[in-house]
């Protein structure tokens, strides 16, 4: 341990909604195509040092309190008397901070008996200018808080600090497991390490598709569904914990996690991809949980594929479109009460069902209907919508749809909307009977001669905001009779069917 003098209080800068939203807003650059390779830990990922504080408190430095490491925690020892939460603090120096960035602070922290406690991220010299500065309650019970920011300041001289003083009586304040992550479009989306294409390759390692089904899709795979696999309120596996692992693992690579939240109550009207939640309640259960795992850090979401769309099919809904309006409108709610880094993108179908016919005889939604639907689900409450979820329609296909879905919302209801592109299947676009380019859509069911499109990436101006791999390429679209005889069950990986993406056939 080695003492530090005290730092002057410090200037916070206030943190404007918009100026959050741009840490994770697309620029003109696309991203690369593929994960990049690993950047030095001052660019991002973890940037705190020892924050197990083992063995001992080494980089960590004291001032107006004794530091000790006791138990696998720190220890911060501060007497008794008048004095500022400045006069005393626990700090680290020397952290990386840029302008614009999105971080993620988190500890464990508990107190002898209940006090406060002010903690910061600022420059660690005059002006002490702080991103994030929040005072919080200590307890005697350890809690776990997570405080993720925007910094404004370009400084390698950083701080974290921890600040405790003026307490009335002398207090142990107990600090653990200090994290501090960046994770923003600008380096890179998450790539989930169990999508089934990398389970089918680890499992495979002698079938000679594996070193191409690894490079083409494994490793470039973006997204993870969630639903009633995980958890509906009765299952053992909790969803909270699935989906703040997920975010975390993410936050510690400094990648965003794009994250599908498909579990509604009579999800796909009893089609391959039938289940979800049990009744509306045990849904309402669920999302809080969702979106109470992802705690504030950053996150994209795509809520419920297919859900509006087919609230407008009186045959599916038997007279429950309310319900499902209500349970979407709750699920966007308290998506967005977790804050401005979690952007949500309420799903809004794709250019063929929407504007039909198609060749099957549906006449489709019509786009000022379709822009009722999404007002009556809660998109007042998300930053966007997603079209194209597990379609192919080519980009320029699915972008045209989504600004006239977005222009109708905003004549019709005043909304600003934003939209993302599922572009993991659209490489051959969709497939169009010569004669009608109604048929977009035929053999949604693994047809033939679709091929992977671009990686997941931040859009081009005036188009998407995002490109997505939303759709798990190789993942099954179901078995039933419209789908290729030797179909895998919907959701279930092939790779036959992910080499054919790959080739293109």
């Amino acid at each position: 341990m080695t003492a530090k003098p005290r730092l002057l209080p410090a200037v916070a800068v206030p943190v404007l909604a918009t100026a959050l939203l741009a840490s994770l807003a697309p620029s003109s650059t696309a991203a690369p195509a593929a994960p990049a390779a690993a950047a030095p830990q001052a660019l991002y990922g973890e940037l705190a040092k020892n924050g197990t504080f083992t063995p001992g408190t080494a980089d960590w430095w004291s001032s107006g309190a004794t530091l000790a490491a006791a138990g696998g925690s720190a220890v911060a020892t501060v007497k008794g008397g008048t004095g500022k939460l400045w006069d005393a603090m626990i700090g680290q120096d020397n952290v990386r901070l840029r302008p614009g960035v999105t971080y993620t602070l988190s500890f464990d922290a508990r107190a002898s008996v209940p006090a406060k406690m002010r903690t910061t991220a600022q420059l660690g010299a005059a002006p002490h200018t702080a991103p994030l500065d929040r005072t919080i309650d200590l307890t005697t019970v350890s809690q776990r808080f997570t405080m993720p920011f925007t910094s404004g300041i370009d400084t390698t001289t950083g701080a974290i600090t921890f600040q405790f003083g003026g307490q009335p009586v002398t207090t142990d304040i107990v600090i653990d497991n200090v994290s501090l992550t960046t994770s923003t479009a600008r380096e890179g989306f998450y790539v989930d390490p169990s999508n089934n294409a990398a389970t089918w390759v680890k499992n495979n390692p002698g079938d000679a598709r594996a070193a191409k089904i690894k490079a083409a899709i494994a490793d470039r795979n973006t997204v993870k569904w969630f639903g009633d696999w995980d958890a509906d309120g009765n299952a053992a596996t909790d969803i909270q914990t699935e989906v703040s692992n997920y975010v975390g693992a993410a936050a510690a690579q400094g990648r965003v996690p794009v994250l599908v939240a498909y579990n509604i109550p009579g999800r796909d009207c009893g089609g391959p991809s039938s289940g979800g939640a049990g009744s509306p309640d045990l849904y309402k259960a669920w999302a809080d949980k969702f979106a109470r795992g992802i705690a504030g850090r950053p996150a994209i979401v795509v809520l419920e594929p297919d859900a509006v769309a087919q609230s407008s099919d009186d045959a599916c809904m038997k007279g429950t479109a309310e319900q499902r309006f209500d349970m979407l409108w709750y699920a966007t709610q308290h998506l967005q009460q977790q804050g401005p880094f979690v952007q949500t993108y309420l799903d809004a179908g794709n250019a063929t069902w929407t504007l039909g016919p198609d060749l099957s005889g549906n006449q489709g939604i019509g786009l000022k209907k379709m822009a009722y639907l999404l007002n009556r689900s809660g998109a007042s409450l998300a930053r966007g919508v997603s079209v194209n979820v597990s379609n192919f329609d080519d980009t320029a296909v699915a972008d045209d749809y989504a600004k006239r879905l977005t222009a109708q919302l905003k004549t019709d209801f005043g909304l600003t909307t934003r939209w993302v592109v599922d572009t993991s299947r659209n490489g051959n676009g969709a497939h169009v009977v010569p004669g009608s380019p109604g048929s977009g859509h035929v053999g949604f069911c693994n047809p033939a001669r679709r091929k992977l499109g671009v990686t997941s990436r931040v859009g081009s101006a005036g188009g998407a905001e995002y490109q997505l791999w939303l759709k798990s390429p190789g993942d099954s679209d179901g078995n039933s009779s419209q789908c290729p005889a030797g179909s895998p069950p919907a959701g279930v990986f092939s790779p036959q069917l992910a080499e054919a993406l790959i080739d293109g056939r």
